[in-house]
Parts: structure tokens; sequence; C-alpha cells
């Protein structure tokens, strides 16, 4: 039994149709980060990815950290600020390259005011004060990637 061309290909077309196609895969090295996570204060285990009060006011967490190299420990710190217009001060101890997200957030290096745009990065010398005021709606978040000396 011979069926007609068009009824070939719209059989073809109603299959190729009914297949959803596979989801796009992400580059190497690439991905989602943890979800967020607030640790827990009625002394139930928190996840490991959670954030944690830190001494500033904002909360943080730990999202890499690596000991790989002979003479340096390299890791990615998130700082979290609330938008409540409260100025929180951060002292990271050694040299990092900081990147912040968010927006309406007023930034200050070593008393100095830095205009940094969505995403941008600088990077800060040790020890120095890094001033972080969200004057925005949702909170903003400084991920800080540091190189510390062994």
């Amino acid at each position: 039994m011979r069926l007609p061309v068009f009824l070939v290909v719209a059989l073809l077309t109603v299959g190729s149709c009914s297949r959803e196609p596979p989801p796009p895969l992400a580059p190497e090295g690439r991905g989602l980060l943890p979800k967020i996570t607030v640790a827990s204060s009625a002394g139930g285990i928190s996840p490991p990815d959670a954030f944690v009060p830190d001494p500033s006011g904002a909360v943080s967490r730990t999202v890499f950290e690596t000991n790989e190299y002979p003479t340096l420990k390299i890791y990615i710190r998130e700082f979290s600020f609330r938008p409540d217009r409260q100025a929180r001060t951060i002292t990271l101890p050694s040299a990092a390259v900081i990147q912040i997200s968010g927006e309406h957030t007023d930034v200050r290096i070593a008393k100095e005011r830095v205009a940094l745009v969505w995403d941008a990065q600088k990077a800060v010398p040790a020890h120095t004060q890094i001033e972080v005021e969200n004057g925005g709606t949702r909170p903003v978040v400084m991920r800080a990637l540091i190189v510390e000396p062994k």
C-alpha cells in the first residue's frame, strides 16, 4: 500500500513536533550557583551553602574554596545586603576582586565612592574597608574572589 506524499509529509511533521528538544547544556565550568538558603537558628543542621550572619551585619557564605596551589588559598565568598539603606563595612583578609550585583547600591572602597555598574569587577588591596549601602528594594550581592598566601 502506497501513501500519498502529502500524508507522509503530514505524519513526519506531526511526529517531529511531538518531540521536545533536549535542554541546552551549560558551557564547561559554568552552571547555577547553590540555592540561597539562610542558616537555621533553631539548632538544626544548616545546609553547607547557607548564608550565615557576618560581623558587618550582612550575611555571607563561601561558594568555592581550594588549597590545590602550594603557595595560595583561593576562595569565593558572597555577601548579601538587605535593602535597608544602612552602610555595612566588610574588610577582606587578602587582596580580592569584587563584583556587585544589584541596583541603587552605594559602594565606598577605602572611604572613596566608587561607581560600579551591574556586575563590574574591581580589584581591592588586602585589609581595605569596603562599605556597601543598599538603597534599592531587593538584596544586593557582593561576590569576592579572594587570593590568600599560605
